[in-house]
């Protein structure tokens, strides 16, 4: 009898709003430096212009600042 497959549940997809939110949190917790530095990381000087498929890597990046 063949297993059931998993139903992949579809990944939610991040919005420049979801980015900015979190981003803002850690600038006010003393990590605009750290943000900015990020930004450019990811090829920016600013969110708008980071590319929304790097959206999940730099929300990590910005997680594990503490």
């Amino acid at each position: 009898m063949p297993e059931p497959e998993a139903k992949s549940v579809p990944k939610r997809e991040l919005k420049l709003e979801d980015v900015r939110k979190v981003l803002a949190e850690k600038s006010r917790a003393g990590h605009t430096a750290e943000i900015r530095e990020l930004l450019h990381k990811y090829g920016a000087s600013k969110l708008s212009a980071v590319d929304p498929a790097n959206y999940e890597a730099l929300l990590q990046d910005a997680e594990d600042l503490k």
